[in-house]
This record gives structure tokens, sequence and C-alpha cells, in this order.
């Protein structure tokens, strides 16, 4: 697939889901049972699970190639505009291993070893959750080292927290110096004694992505693939977020999270993202069409013991 045609095809794809009016909700979430924190949360599950994965790299279609699109520089085709830095790269050639210098890959807004590894077998490659793409966002390449495994979390000047600045670009960005201004700020080590605080006009798209991860994925087994799934949880309780395979597995910090979701609500460019990645495969991250849902109660709430669904 090449990125201009990948981009037509997945044009018509939106204009089709649209038309039949599944775009943006619609008959999407007919099934979504809000009576309840509990039934809410085990109705989006069910609605949103068992999606259509990709291979994370190589064939005709990958996260690569998916990526591309829905992260595309809206002012040129031919870019990608990254979630971090802000910045422009040419699609293909400068992605991390390929070009030089300054370069973009693919960030895992829930970190993959919390919770989920990259080797195949269980809960691992080549399917979901590692390859699912409204969790990926493409990010200048040492941005994503910075950030690493930290949770997101707000960070303080007196804190220690170091400035990781974005450059003026699709109207957004630009200029350094004064926090938090329009820069992301990273406090170490990595893992759950890190911050990594993504600046202003993306901390709502990596908390959606991250909050999505939650629901998407409750454990058991993929219905179609029949692998197996872990149980990803928020929490605002550091201790629980370590590296494992085993599940529940946990990231946060889910105030931060929720709180960055009310600053900066989905805008058109988040919307046509969800559109994009629905396109390809098949199912959407809620929080983008339904803000309203995403409370603390919906991510505390446990499991009922039936699930109600809706019609």
């Amino acid at each position: 697939m090449t990125d201009s045609g990948g981009a037509h095809l997945a044009q018509d794809r939106v204009v089709a889901f649209n038309v039949a009016g599944s775009g943006g909700g619609g008959d999407y979430y007919a099934r979504v049972n809000t009576s309840s924190a509990s039934q809410l949360r085990c109705s989006l599950h069910e609605t949103i699970k068992g999606h259509t994965a990709y291979p994370y790299s190589g064939g005709t279609t990958n996260t690569w190639s998916i990526l591309e699109i829905a992260d595309e520089d809206p002012n040129n085709a031919g870019r990608i505009l990254d979630a971090y830095r802000n910045r422009s790269y040419l699609k293909g050639s400068e992605r991390a291993g390929t070009g030089s210098g300054i370069t973009y890959n693919r960030e895992h807004t829930w970190p993959n070893s919390l919770g989920f590894g990259s080797a195949t077998g269980d809960k691992g490659l080549p399917y979901a959750p590692y390859t699912d793409t409204h969790m990926l966002y493409l990010t200048d390449a040492t941005w994503n080292a910075d950030r690493g495994n930290k949770p997101y979390a707000d960070c303080t000047l007196a804190g220690g927290c170091g400035e990781r600045i974005t450059e003026a670009n699709a109207g957004f960005g630009g200029g350094s110096g004064v926090y938090p201004g329009n820069s992301n700020w990273v406090k170490g080590p990595d893992g759950n004694g890190g911050s990594f605080q993504v600046w202003g006009h993306r901390k709502g798209d990596m908390a959606r992505a991250v909050m999505y991860m939650a629901i998407r994925y409750e454990g058991g087994r993929d219905a179609a693939t029949t692998q197996s799934e872990p149980d990803l949880e928020l929490t605002d309780d550091r201790s629980k977020i370590v590296i494992t395979s085993t599940s529940p597995a946990y990231m946060g910090l889910l105030s931060t999270l929720l709180a960055w979701h009310q600053a900066d609500p989905p805008d058109a460019a988040e919307r046509e993202r969800n559109e994009v990645i629905f396109s390809f495969q098949g199912n959407r991250n809620p929080f983008i069409d339904h803000p309203e849902w995403a409370t603390a109660g919906l991510f505390n709430s446990t499991r009922p013991a039936s699930c109600q669904l809706a019609q």
C-alpha cells in the first residue's frame, strides 16, 4: 500500500461507515447500557472487543501504514505530525531505523512492558493489544525514549522535571522555557518513580488512548484469534504500576488522565483519527465519541454478575 493510495482507501472507507450511520457513534453504541458504572463498563467492552488486528510490521497493511494515515500532517499528505514533539516528518523515509538524524517511531501510550510483551505467545504478538492502533501514536523517537514506561502524571519545575519542547506546526506548539508552556515535561527514573507530562494540546488524546485500553482489555481470550488478552486497569497507586506479564496490570495515573481528558476534549483531528482507525480495525474509542462516559466511577467499577446489554 502506498501512502497516497492508503489515504484514499481510508477516506473511502470512512465515508462508507458514516453513510451507514456508524461513524461518530450512531448505531455502533446501540448495545451500551448506561444504567450503572459496572454495566456501562461491561457493555462498552462487549461493543469494542474483537477488533481486526494487523501486523506490527510487514505485509500489505500494518501499523506503520495505518498510523501514517491516522497521524498525517494536515498541511502535507506526504508527511506525518508526531504527537509529542509536534514535528512534521516525511512518511517512511524518516522512520526510526530507516532515516538518519531526527526520526519518528511508534509510541505505545500504554507501555507494553506493563501487561503485554512483544514476544509471540500469550498476550504478545502477532495480535492485540501490542498492535492496537487506537493506542499507538507516531512520536519523535527521542521524546518517545524519554517517556519510556513512565506513568502519565503532572510535573513541576520544583520537582526536577525537564522540558521536552514542541515545534510550531498546524497552528499549535512552539516556544519553550516557561512551565508548562507548549512543552512536554519528564522526570526520571523510568518506571513508576517517574512522570511524563504531555503538552497541553495532546494530553487529552493520550489520556483517551490509555482509557480505551482499560476498557478494551478485560482478560479472557479474543473471540476471533483465541489469544489470551490481559486485564488492564487504571490506578493512582504508583506501587501497582510495575513491569509484568500477568494480570491485572496497571497504568496511570487515573486522576491525572481524567483531568487531562477534561482539560483537552476531543477535537476534529482526534475524531477524524478515530474514524480512520475504525475503518481498519472495526472498533472505536468510545471516549472520543462520548467524553461523558469517562469517570472515576467507570474505571473503579467491578465486573457485574451479569452483563446486561441494551436492546
